[in-house]
């Protein structure tokens, strides 16, 4: 069985949430003995991270750079975000599904936009932090990790869910809808533009529009993960996943990963590296890049 275990030798791995959290977590992320300078690309997914072992040095609000070992969540990422992990750094996430993040937390997730913030700070009333914590340094391998992990998501859903029935739930809006003129899902929905694009700002921390021009840099950007881009492959990935040309998807790609994309795969091919976090094994890779974006 794949696994991630403190004794073995660096490992990243990507693991499906039970079905309870389906829709809510998109998947759980395992980086395992990853020391070094990484480069975190732009995400419109929410996260919640737990240190098991080591931590991350990155810079704050205020520009100067600290070690954080203590749970963070961070909202939507808008831009390639530099750190530097300690040696034996080992963490789980909970990648959250953009759009779900009302269903755990109440701060919206636009105060969260490109930023890292303490998860006690974030969400002060989540009973059981320090026990999870405890928990999680306990455990020797991802699959005890992901099940106190999930355990502890699952009853704050249930928690968060009998209150939302009792008030307002928050506005999900199907990925694929995106492709539709903004006037259609509006009338789709029986509210004005203006309504539409509050609720969008609300759940997503992010307008429609740069929804949309996230949402076509993902779909690319999990094509290229998933299957090595072949001569001529650059144009013909652009045109599938909405750019106008192969020109308006590098401008995107240099936004929000640093790197144009061929160099970004260079890049990612170093066990390494600084772009590491796009390897993925043969099992996780499919549940990272699966398209429903």
């Amino acid at each position: 069985m794949r696994d991630a275990d403190l004794t073995l030798a660096p490992m990243r791995l990507a693991i499906a949430p039970p079905p309870k959290l389906a829709g809510v977590v998109r998947y759980f992320h395992i980086e395992c003995h990853s020391p070094g300078a990484v480069l975190v690309p732009a995400t419109p997914c929410p996260m919640v991270t737990f240190f098991i072992r080591g931590g991350s040095r990155f810079a704050g609000a205020d520009g100067r750079e600290r070690i954080h070992s203590a749970p963070f969540v961070t909202g939507p990422l808008t831009s390639h975000f530099p750190a530097v992990w300690e040696a034996g750094t080992t963490f789980a996430s909970a990648v959250i599904d953009a759009g779900a993040f009302g269903r755990l937390f109440d701060v919206a997730p636009g105060e969260l936009r490109d930023a890292v913030v303490p998860l006690a700070d974030a969400a002060p009333d989540w009973p059981g932090i320090p026990a999870l914590e405890e928990q999680l340094r306990g455990g020797k391998d991802s699959g005890t990790w992901v099940a106190h992990l999930s355990d502890w998501l699952l009853r704050r859903l249930d928690q968060r869910e009998a209150g939302l029935r009792r008030g307002v739930q928050p506005f999900s809006l199907p990925p694929l809808m995106l492709a539709l003129p903004t006037e259609e899902i509006a009338a789709r929905f029986g509210i004005s533009v203006r309504q539409l694009e509050r609720r969008v700002m609300a759940s997503y921390g992010q307008s429609m529009r740069d929804s949309r021009r996230m949402m076509r840099y993902i779909r690319a950007l999990s094509r290229m993960i998933a299957t090595p881009l072949r001569h001529g492959g650059l144009t013909r990935l652009a045109v599938d996943c909405g750019y106008h040309d192969q020109a308006h998807m590098v401008r995107d790609f240099v936004q929000y990963t640093g790197l144009a994309p061929k160099a970004l795969m260079d890049s990612a091919a170093d066990p390494a590296g600084a772009l590491r976090l796009l390897r993925y094994d043969d099992a996780s890779r499919p549940i990272v890049t699966r398209e429903d974006y």
